[in-house]
């Protein structure tokens, strides 16, 4: 049929679709986003030349493992001195033993291929963002993403700088929702089952996916998460040596690490971690902003500050500052989970899009260490927001507000450069900010589903979740569209 017919089918059932961009502007887009990454690249390649952390806690992490048999302590021999510095507390045991594909190569060869991986995490998140989330044409996937890639820019620099995992603990978790909208659980809960091996904070897209009624996925995590956690770590490290290997991470990520851990103990309260404990702790308590490099002895002792910073505007008690941060944690989840709980065959694919997208910002908010590197988690949260001004126009009170927090992000980026509107909590509040207008979307299509029309490029065959349960709506429409380009 041809596209003249096929317009007049899409406008009948008010379903057309938008118009692919030009050719030229999709490739100025890809090699803008391809050059951007290799500006990344680069700024990763020169850390890893200097020696500079976080590789070198990942690497040396995977090669004491090798070497030794034993995890890592958090110490180099040089000279015969002992000289102390920073480890990886806070991640499974298991990820040391993950790194230790990398640690059969010499440090910088190890940090040069890992800068790769990261390059091609960084294009390859992007391109199933934008051909699986948006809505839009999925040729168009460059022109989609470019601009939240480019709102974003600052926190992927800071990733690539650090040399960090959060890459790939996205690519991990993007890939899983991709998985399951095509209709492929077991997969989809293999790839999540990865990202929380990683990082233990995308346990609450679990979650998610259990409020869905999605238990084939749920499954397939816990599988994934036991398999290839605890069971191997016990066959690597024998039966005695991975258990007390898991008690001391208990103890350091589950207890220490906590949201109360370190408002009580004061630790990981500088500037950088934007987490809500820490904030509010800065503003509640009298806590010092400027201490630096706490989490690594060696940084302490040559850039550590002496100068004592405050800026709270009240004196609470630690404990007292611990209670309000637990019930602020505990008001977050219980929004969460009041806007995710209906299962997802009750739910048409843009709410399951914008909810899953909510999630991953709730892992910002739940987080007890939040840095600046963790925000590129938000890029999921901006196409979504991209794609609801699309839709619902740019004169829409919504679209406004949308645009409205947007550029908020991009304002706390600025305010980076000054310590000490970093420490009032400026990242967070832009998280919180995105959260708006995608909480009252969700509530808007809980109303009118129809408020946004069908997306472009929906699932195929109406994404099969749970044996038959489909989106609401999904699919009807678009294929008779599709049957009629035939």
């Amino acid at each position: 049929m041809d596209d003249s017919r096929t317009e007049r089918v899409g406008q009948d059932l008010g379903v057309l679709p938008p118009r692919v961009a030009p050719r030229a502007i999709r490739w100025l887009a890809l090699l803008a986003m391809v050059g951007c990454a290799v500006g990344l690249a680069r700024v990763g390649v020169y850390r890893i030349s200097k020696m500079h952390p976080d590789f070198e806690y990942f690497y040396k992490a995977g090669a004491c493992l090798l070497t030794h048999g034993t995890l890592d302590p958090g110490y180099d021999v040089i000279n015969g001195q002992v000289e102390h510095r920073g480890k990886l507390p806070w991640y499974w045991p298991c990820v040391s033993r993950f790194m230790t594909l990398l640690a059969w190569l010499p440090y910088r060869p190890a940090g040069y291929v890992w800068v790769a991986l990261n390059t091609l995490a960084l294009l390859a998140t992007v391109r199933l963002v934008g051909r699986h989330l948006t809505g839009l044409p999925p040729q168009d996937w460059p022109v989609t993403q470019l601009v939240p890639l480019a709102v974003l820019v600052v926190y992927w620099h800071w990733e690539f700088r650090l040399n960090q995992i959060n890459n790939f603990t996205l690519l991990l978790l993007v890939f899983s929702f991709v998985c399951w909208q095509r209709g492929r659980a077991l997969s989809s809960g293999f790839w999540l089952g990865l990202a929380v091996l990683l990082k233990l904070t995308p346990g609450l897209m679990v979650v998610w996916f259990i409020l869905k009624r999605q238990y084939r996925v749920v499954a397939a995590a816990v599988v994934t998460v036991v398999l290839a956690g605890p069971v191997s770590d016990a066959v690597a490290l024998g039966p005695e040596r991975a258990v007390a290997s898991y008690r001391v991470w208990l103890r350091d990520a589950v207890v220490d690490g906590s949201h109360r851990g370190l408002v009580l103990a004061q630790r990981e309260v500088d500037w950088r971690n934007q987490a809500v404990g820490a904030v509010l702790s800065r503003w509640l308590h009298p806590t010092s902003y400027s201490t630096h490099f706490d989490n690594d002895p060696r940084h302490q002792a040559r850039d550590g500050e002496t100068t004592v910073r405050m800026m709270n505007v009240v004196s609470l008690s630690r404990s007292t500052v611990a209670r309000i941060v637990l019930a602020v944690e505990a008001l977050i989840a219980l929004g969460l989970l009041w806007l995710a709980r209906r299962p997802a065959r009750r739910l048409t694919t843009w709410q399951l899009r914008f909810e899953w997208s909510l999630f991953l910002l709730g892992m910002l908010l739940l987080m007890p260490v939040m840095r600046r590197y963790h925000m590129i988690w938000a890029l999921p949260a901006l196409t979504m927001l991209g794609a609801g001004v699309h839709y619902s126009g740019m004169r829409s009170a919504w679209s406004k507000l949308a645009l409205a927090c947007i550029g908020a992000v991009v304002v706390a980026e600025f305010a980076l450069l000054a310590r000490s509107l970093e420490a009032a909590g400026s990242i967070l509040v832009s998280v919180v900010l995105l959260v708006v207008p995608l909480a009252f979307m969700l509530m808007r299509l809980e109303r009118a589903p129809t408020t946004l029309p069908e997306p472009y490029h929906g699932p195929p065959h109406g994404a099969r979740l749970e044996r038959g349960d489909v989106p609401r709506r999904e699919g009807v429409a678009r294929g008779l569209v599709a049957d009629a380009r035939t």
